[in-house]
């Protein structure tokens, strides 16, 4: 994990906007370190194209306490004037252009020397590998050549800040894995600080240093990967990040981080706790992910139940399993002896059950 110990290159704090009477934002504050990929994950209206919108200058916010940019004050500054870039899903290249002729756009426009003006775009076209495609139109290009076009065309003024608006969106499964690769190895070439705009949550996990996770124009819950990954702390932060499992139950024990739960059904199972302010007799949920339930003994923690279903879905099987806490999902991959045997109880390790409070709404 990268050290960020220096002054943010990007600071947000306390954003306020809204359209008409929707708040698309509620005092949402983040900030972001030079070299630092960020990710701003969520679904559609949760504030996160907002957010870059109001970074980037093309929104003006309805109130906001500060707004920073490579240490200047940037409230009110036009957008073309501050030192950040975006690269949206579309692209917004032109099609009347040549490749090179796309890339130096952005430095004709500030009146360079025109030799430094093809230097520097050959140079960015080198980094994104595609200096042997300088003199073809944008039309001869494939979907991922276009987005590495748009890149480089955004890195070559050298921005203090890359703004990227779900860039990997209109891709196939197979490039736009290959085009997170691309953009993890770019960012970590220039030193560059990122703020990534997704809805995946497979992108946010990959690429990011941190990620923050936005819910109705409000920051869910933000963290490295991992802590969103491992330890989601609310009901909708466990949906979001893939959880399958989330049972209701009454914290009646706990122990530092350790939690045990009585649930439904009156099972009394160990997890770890999401937040320090859990107290016994809270009503709490308890998440699990799939993967991480497996056949157990009649001697070790878990859950009595009986199989209702099995689902092969090529790498893996899908199982659904009827217990006195609720269906229970499960996920073997090939090998895994639940594939092959009949099984009644499973159970899973206390570090992988996360345990939060049940106060959703």
């Amino acid at each position: 994990m990268k050290d960020f110990t220096t002054e943010p290159m990007l600071e947000v704090c306390d954003v306020v906007h809204k359209y008409g009477q929707v708040t698309a934002l509620s005092n949402v504050s983040l900030s972001a370190q030079k070299g630092e990929f960020l990710t701003i994950l969520g679904s559609s209206g949760s504030g996160k194209t907002t957010m870059l919108r109001v970074i980037s200058g093309l929104e003006t916010p309805y109130s906001v306490g500060r707004l920073r940019i490579g240490g200047e004050d940037v409230v009110g500054v036009p957008a073309a004037k501050r030192r950040c870039t975006t690269v949206f899903q579309n692209y917004a290249l032109f099609p009347h252009m040549s490749v090179l002729e796309n890339v130096a756009y952005g430095l004709k426009i500030r009146k360079l020397p025109a030799d430094d003006v093809i230097r520097e775009a050959r140079r960015a076209l080198e980094m994104v590998r595609l200096e042997q495609k300088a003199d073809r139109s944008i039309r001869q290009l494939s979907g991922g050549e276009r987005q590495r076009v748009a890149l480089a065309r955004a890195v070559v003024t050298r921005p203090a800040v890359l703004l990227l608006d779900e860039p990997l969106g209109a891709l196939d499964e197979r490039l736009r894995q290959d085009m997170q690769l691309e953009l993890m190895d770019l960012q970590r070439k220039l030193d560059m600080t990122f703020v990534y705009i997704t809805h995946s949550q497979e992108e946010a996990l990959t690429m990011s240093d941190r990620v923050i996770l936005m819910r109705n124009g409000r920051v869910e819950q933000r963290g490295e990967p991992l802590e969103l990954f491992d330890r989601p702390a609310t009901r909708f932060a466990a949906d979001f990040m893939g959880y399958e499992n989330i049972l209701p139950g009454r914290l009646i024990q706990r122990e530092g981080d350790r939690g045990q739960v009585e649930l439904t059904g009156g099972a009394r199972v160990l997890g770890t706790l999401a937040a320090d302010d859990l107290a016994v007799g809270d009503r709490v949920n308890m998440a699990l992910r799939a993967e991480r339930i497996a056949p157990v003994g009649p001697e070790d923690q878990g859950l009595d139940g009986s199989l209702r279903s099995k689902v092969y879905r090529g790498k893996y099987t899908d199982m659904l399993m009827d217990t006195a806490a609720g269906p229970l999902r499960l996920r073997s991959w090939h090998g895994a002896p639940a594939e092959h045997e009949s099984f009644s109880r499973v159970g899973w390790k206390e570090t992988d059950a996360v345990i939060f409070a049940d106060n959703d709404v």
